[in-house]
């Protein structure tokens, strides 16, 4: 599974009815897809479960689209 689409469950299973084609890169967390700070933490809990990794929060406060999601797990698993 790409880190993309492990991105896209984990904002579905948080935010139930979140519609997918909305969850792209450019896409802002809060404005965007409406994930305030509470659902950003569980978001968070989802990616590191089904990541196998850990992220510190001030890695997610920093966190403002998709991509700076994507960007972030890719660098934590080494991937390019």
């Amino acid at each position: 599974m790409n880190v993309h689409t492990t991105i896209k469950n984990a904002i579905c299973k948080i935010a139930p009815g979140t519609d997918e084609s909305k969850i792209v890169p450019e896409a802002d967390l809060a404005k965007d897809l409406a994930i305030d700070s509470l659902a950003r933490v569980e978001l968070a809990m989802a990616l590191e479960d089904s990541c196998k990794l850990s992220l510190s929060e001030d890695e997610i406060e920093e966190v403002v689209t998709v991509g700076d999601i994507i960007a972030l797990l890719e660098s934590k698993s080494g991937e390019e």
